[in-house]
């Protein structure tokens, strides 16, 4: 039996807000997306970690849900 883990919305968000972005569980995708965006833009610095939980994400025995992948690959 192959187990495989699952990054879902949820874990996405977590993780995002583990790094300190400005996001909340009530916010949908986009509204995340577009408020990591805005984060990076005034903190470039932060860049590279969200980069890292990014490619940390897609490694081996991971899935990513497709809506979380297009919001993941707006970051670079």
């Amino acid at each position: 039996m192959m187990i495989v883990d699952l990054v879902d919305e949820v874990d996405f968000k977590e993780k995002l807000i583990a790094l300190g972005a400005p996001v909340t569980h009530e916010q949908s995708l986009l509204e995340v997306q577009e408020a990591v965006l805005a984060w990076l833009q005034a903190y470039p610095e932060q860049t590279p970690f969200i980069k890292e939980l990014c490619e940390s994400m897609q490694k081996d025995n991971t899935t990513v849900l497709p809506e979380v992948y297009r919001v993941m690959s707006a970051f670079g």
